[in-house]
């Protein structure tokens, strides 16, 4: 029997001739070369001889692979069966187009919302009420990884690269022009959930213990979990306000933006959602701030603060909307005057007259791991754990922790083929929401496509 093993190689995929003729697929990923188990007559023996127990206490080791089970903390009925590889992968994966969850869908049946994001099987399109997208997950030119591209990393400055490492002084080092930097996996693992109850399997999942590196794609439709942190100052408030054309009311609010900010910075968390700012966890096509959600502006003057009676009593800001004390001194002339926090509620998919609601396509690349700046450039510095890639035949819960044992940070995943991208890692400005952000290039020769 050969048994599992690792070995360096090459990116490629290759054949071997095993005994007795044979073929043993051979798969190498970053670096690493899988040899799957066969099961064939060997060549030759060996004598097997049993060993004393002080012989035996000399040796340690783990299991390429482990299993373990474990129960919901408050869902009694659910058991989840965990297969972990202990393998360390780096990647460079690119597909022209990943489908999955292909099926018609109902987003607004026109007599039964009950039926609302379930399943018609008998549909064959032209219905009424149906999601305007066929597939759960539908993205082209998908990739995990990239190239390194010195021209790309010099115009986008705020979007994260990949550090190869870090000298003496904790600098980062940068990859080479034209270097392939891997996406990163740790302790893959596959995973089973049960319905104890029926002892049915509701739902399966491909996991990464922790992962590092750019997810990049066209995303045209996508049933999941991502969020993305938008954080700015005064001159990009301004700026994103001064391209809306508007009635003479916003045409003031142009003016007064510099004003309500200050000094102060903006931060604000966008979510999927569907084009009125309505959150939309399946098949979204958009990316934006939720109906309700606070656009909150810190450090702003007593001045500032003053601004926002008058410009909700102008319908301008949302009637929620309100200045909030939070230091005595600190701001204002000399920072003399209190501080104060401001809090504007967007409303369908518009704040202080700017759009808050984007199409998903405007990110081609999202980082994955933990971001940190340096130096005054974002940098992805460590793994992070929660991507994972999921089917379930009903809304169920995921655990996230990276411990096949924890089982007490959970994500809701709705029916269907469902991607999960760890939070907080996402951090853009006003600009690049508007402009979209560019792809990173994952080609070195340029066809045309957006790659290069």
């Amino acid at each position: 029997m050969a048994m599992a093993a690792f070995e360096q190689g090459t990116d490629l995929t290759k054949t071997r001739q095993c005994s007795f003729g044979k073929q043993c697929l051979s798969i190498v990923s970053g670096g690493l070369l899988l040899i799957g188990s066969t099961l064939y007559p060997a060549d030759s023996y060996g004598e097997l001889k049993a060993i004393s127990d002080e012989e035996m206490s000399d040796i340690t080791g783990q299991a390429f692979i482990s299993i373990d089970q474990n129960s919901h903390p408050t869902q009694s009925d659910i058991s989840y069966t965990r297969v972990n590889l202990g393998m360390k992968i780096d990647t460079m994966m690119v597909a022209e187009e990943m489908e999955l969850g292909k099926y018609h869908r109902w987003e607004n049946h026109p007599t039964d919302p009950s039926l609302n994001g379930k399943a018609c099987y008998t549909c064959d399109g032209s219905e009424a009420g149906l999601e305007s997208t066929g597939a759960d997950i539908h993205a082209t030119n998908f990739s995990l990884g990239y190239i390194h591209s010195n021209d790309y990393t010099n115009k986008y400055k705020s979007v994260p690269m990949v550090a190869k490492g870090f000298d003496s002084r904790g600098r980062p080092i940068n990859y080479s022009e034209g270097e392939v930097v891997p996406f990163q996996i740790n302790d893959p693992f596959l995973e089973f959930a049960f319905d104890d109850a029926t002892n049915e399997m509701i739902g399966v999942r491909i996991g990464f213990g922790d992962s590092k590196g750019i997810l990049s794609g066209n995303i045209l439709s996508l049933s999941g979990a991502v969020e993305v942190d938008i954080r700015d100052d005064v001159d990009g408030l301004s700026a994103a306000r001064q391209k809306q054309d508007g009635n003479i009311l916003e045409e003031a609010l142009t003016l007064l933006t510099p004003l309500l900010v200050a000094d102060g910075e903006l931060s604000a968390q966008a979510i999927l959602v569907d084009e009125n700012g309505e959150a939309d966890p399946v098949r979204s096509q958009y990316i934006g701030m939720q109906n309700g959600t606070e656009f909150t502006i810190e450090g702003a003057d007593f001045l500032a603060a003053g601004v926002v009676p008058l410009l909700s009593d102008a319908n301008l800001i949302g009637s929620a909307s309100r200045s909030e004390q939070v230091s005595s001194s600190g701001c204002g002339l000399f920072g003399l005057f209190a501080c104060y926090n401001i809090y504007i509620q967007s409303d369908d998919c518009v704040m202080l007259g700017i759009p808050t609601c984007f199409p998903l396509t405007n990110f081609q690349s999202m980082p994955v791991g933990k971001v940190e700046e340096i130096n005054g450039r974002q940098y992805i510095t460590d793994t992070a754990s929660g991507l994972f890639l999921s089917f379930q035949t009903r809304d169920m819960e995921w655990s996230t922790d990276s411990s096949a044992t924890a089982m007490s940070n959970f994500v809701s995943a709705t029916s269907g083929a469902f991607l999960n991208l760890p939070t907080g890692a996402v951090k853009v400005n006003l600009h690049e929401v508007y402009e979209g952000i560019h792809g990173v290039r994952r080609e070195y020769i340029d066809r045309g496509v957006g790659l290069f």
